[in-house]
């Protein structure tokens, strides 16, 4: 364990807590706030409800990081209490020793993006994601808020900008080999936020190019197609295929 970054981790989550419980984003259709579901509960005790997913407990043994995915943001709380990954957090928050997809119907219409993504990292070596956690394996989204009622339909890069110094910090402490970036806007705000504060992007296939990753000192950028279904139809899964494996051929 490394007790510096056990402390900077415990000192950004904090950070980033404050920061939504005080400054919550109204811009027209889009809220975003910090996931208080329960008057004085702490729901979430990582950086983003995703990581319970795969990083939770990441401050108690601090592991080298092979794969850090970044999505785009989380859903509303109520809507994942109703799926069931709510209760499991809060499972885990108790000690039980669980996974975050615990009784959760991953063959729902709105579970395949998860779904999804359990196949695509059995293609680089990390099977059924939803029942093992990996301790090389972090998850986290770009935008650090969440949605309120529904889902994020008036995300904007500006929007997404708005955590960039802290995923910035996020990744500085975990210096993770290799970062997957889910989506054409959220590949472009972390490769904005790392690399070139000027760079742009319309099209996700321009930033793949011939799959070389984007450098970050030590650590590769690799943009994907986001794993929901239009992202996936739209590159086409023999091409996701080929992006994801690449990254494993490194």
């Amino acid at each position: 364990m490394d007790e510096d970054k056990l402390r900077e981790y415990r000192e950004l989550v904090a950070k980033v807590k404050l920061k939504y419980r005080e400054n919550p984003i109204c811009k027209g259709n889009l809220r975003l706030g910090w996931c208080d579901l329960v008057p004085g509960e702490d729901l979430c005790q990582e950086i983003n409800l995703w990581t319970y997913w795969q990083g939770f407990g990441y401050a108690k043994e601090t592991p080298h990081i092979k794969y850090m995915l970044l999505g785009q943001d989380f859903g509303p709380p109520e809507k994942e209490e109703e799926k069931g990954t709510i209760a499991n957090v809060r499972e885990m928050n108790n000690g039980k020793d669980i996974m975050f997809h615990n009784n959760v119907n991953l063959s729902s219409r709105d579970s395949q993006t998860d779904t999804n993504l359990i196949q695509y990292f059995s293609w680089i070596g990390r099977p059924e994601i939803d029942k093992q956690r990996y301790s090389d394996l972090f998850f986290c989204n770009c935008n650090l808020g969440y949605c309120k009622d529904t889902y994020s339909g008036n995300m904007t890069r500006n929007i997404l900008t708005n955590d960039s110094l802290e995923i910035k910090r996020l990744i500085d402490i975990i210096k993770p080999d290799n970062i997957i970036s889910l989506g054409l806007d959220t590949s472009v705000v972390v490769i904005r936020t790392l690399i070139d504060e000027h760079f742009n992007g319309s099209t996700l296939t321009e930033l793949i190019g011939d799959g070389k990753p984007y450098r970050y000192g030590d650590t590769n950028i690799y943009p994907m197609a986001h794993p929901g279904y239009w992202g996936t139809m739209n590159r086409g899964i023999e091409n996701v295929k080929k992006d994801w494996t690449r990254i494993q051929d490194e």
